[in-house]
């Protein structure tokens, strides 16, 4: 069996096609819910909405985009990835800068959908998917290096947001942020994609060279993976992860006013959430090349739940950092260790489709979330017992993931 590349070499070889997946990565942020959250006071404040309403509209928009996300994430399965990619980029750019025309409730809900839908379906849905079709020994080390977009942009956008919205108009804000996209990615997709080395090819298409490396696992197609019941067990974790933190994301500014502290000090702690994202996206690379995600899934839920504990706990805005970098934990975890999960499970030839069904699953998570938390907060449960309830459901997943990853460990090697 060939040796897994030392990982230095893989970074200096394969520097542009990790750099494509991590600015696809870092361009999903405006679709992602701690960007819009930041905008929500402005938001509630011009639409005369509720935290509940807010809620809704969020929710019902992002149901929407997991509806659309189930057949169109297949789509990168289909079409070679540098004009799927360039144009998903367009998209995104112009979702982005469209989202600054909403001017009443529906076309809140249609920009919420469209932002949503290219931000956090598309562009991660090819990241991922091109990181997990591309490489196999590396595959851990891959899907890490793209995702670490994600928490540079939590660590830069929300201070930068906050502080633009002290000068100009949330709707401007908007337009700058797609302008930006626009000229980075549209400039940058062709320079790193074109005229890659011929490990660019589709997974289920190799030498016999590759078959070596690669470990003995057949390619299940998406209804195949539905009729698994252990897949549902294993996939309650990233669900209930994505549940519980974009509820907290999406009310962040409403449980900052609960706690006394000031968003901005809220958004500088969001550089200590980056920083432990990033570094627990590289160890859990590392970690998966050597232990495999299979083995690493069941513990990823741990950190968030006993930071919501803290949060409840303890009042000094201190340990707004603290609670921060344990979610930075599982976040850094949980996002190559799901992408390569099921590319160890379920094979790469249909991989586009596996990784739509699960992130379908979680973008319905993260449309009930903001709202379960919307209405709890305006029934005036207070912020103590829902921060308790959503740490007792991350433990619940991972003992889920648990008891269902040995099962499909075995049923996959058959």
């Amino acid at each position: 069996m060939t040796e897994r590349v030392g990982t230095l070499f893989f970074l200096r070889t394969e520097w542009r096609f990790l750099l494509f997946g991590l600015l696809m990565s870092f361009w999903s942020a405006p679709g992602q819910t701690f960007a819009i959250a930041l905008f929500s006071g402005e938001i509630r404040a011009d639409f005369g909405l509720s935290h509940g309403d807010f809620g809704l509209i969020f929710t019902l928009a992002t149901l929407a985009s997991a509806v659309i996300l189930w057949k169109a994430g297949t789509l990168v399965d289909r079409y070679p990835l540098f004009p799927f990619a360039f144009a998903t980029a367009l998209v995104m750019a112009i979702a982005t800068a469209t989202f600054s025309r909403a001017i009443g409730s529906i076309s809140l809900f249609f920009t919420i959908l469209f932002v949503r839908f290219m931000g956090q379906g598309m562009m991660t849905q090819v990241a991922m998917t091109a990181m997990g079709k591309r490489f196999v020994r590396e595959r851990g080390r891959a899907t890490a290096f793209a995702g670490l977009g994600m928490p540079i942009g939590q660590a830069v956008l929300p201070f930068a947001i906050v502080a633009a919205l002290r000068v100009m108009e949330w709707h401007v804000v908007w337009v700058i942020l797609g302008g930006v996209a626009a000229v980075v990615l549209l400039v940058a997709i062709p320079l790193l994609l074109r005229n890659l080395p011929d490990r660019s090819r589709p997974a289920h298409v190799k030498a016999d060279a590759d078959k070596e490396q690669e470990p003995a696992v057949r390619d299940w197609t998406r209804g195949e993976m539905l009729r698994d019941p252990r897949f549902y067990m294993v996939c309650a974790l990233p669900t209930a992860f994505a549940a519980v933190l974009t509820g907290v994301f999406f009310h962040q500014v409403h449980v900052v006013e609960l706690k006394h502290w000031t968003m901005e000090w809220w958004s500088l702690c969001f550089a200590v959430f980056a920083a432990v994202n990033v570094s627990m996206g590289v160890v859990s690379g590392l970690l998966i090349d050597r232990l495999t995600a299979k083995a690493l899934a069941p513990y990823c839920g741990l950190p968030l739940a006993l930071g919501l504990i803290i949060l409840v706990t303890f009042d000094h805005p201190y340990w707004a950092a603290v609670v921060l970098g344990l979610a930075g934990m599982t976040v850094g975890s949980v996002m190559p260790i799901s992408s390569a999960l099921w590319a160890e499970v379920y094979g790469t030839r249909h991989l586009g489709a596996i990784r739509a069904a699960t992130s379908v699953s979680m973008v319905f998570a993260s449309a009930f979330g903001p709202v379960i938390m919307g209405w709890a907060f305006d029934a005036r449960v207070s912020l103590a017992t829902i921060m308790i309830v959503s740490a007792a459901v991350m433990v619940a997943s991972d003992l889920s993931a648990f008891l269902g990853v040995r099962p499909v460990r075995a049923l996959a090697s058959r």
